[in-house]
């Protein structure tokens, strides 16, 4: 079975290593969360390349790190994550108000939230996005 535009099997993605947009490596993929419902793919497991590497990030029942595919930009040979989403799903999920680099964001505390859905908009094949609420 070929594999078309924009889809890549499943079995191809395991252990792929999984690194930022400006090339840190993560460490490699150990799993997927998907809605079982719809079969949308919502979280990546990741075995962290480096111990303490991922702490601030929720974690799965065997305590490896979970990143939100909404963070996903690109699946080729490297799983690629946008690295200030990843950021800010880190600080949502440590409760820190801890500021990204850059200047700060124009608007209110919560404007940072319209980049993950953007982000996840471009993912592979515009495929596996959870539903929006």
């Amino acid at each position: 079975m070929g594999e078309s535009l924009g889809q890549v099997l499943a079995s191809r993605l395991r252990g792929m290593t999984v690194v930022t947009d400006r090339g840190l490596n993560l460490g490699r993929l150990s799993d997927l969360i998907m809605d079982e419902n719809t079969g949308a793919i919502l979280s990546l497991v990741v075995k962290p390349a480096e111990k303490g590497m991922l702490d601030s990030l929720p974690k799965d029942d065997r305590g490896l790190p979970v990143i939100a595919y909404s963070s996903v930009i690109a699946i080729k040979e490297l799983i690629v994550v946008n690295e200030r989403v990843l950021a800010i799903h880190q600080m949502k999920a440590s409760g820190a108000g801890v500021s990204l680099p850059g200047p700060p964001p124009a608007g209110t505390a919560t404007s940072p939230a319209a980049p993950p859905a953007e982000a996840g908009q471009t993912g592979p094949g515009g495929q596996g996005q959870a539903p929006s609420a």
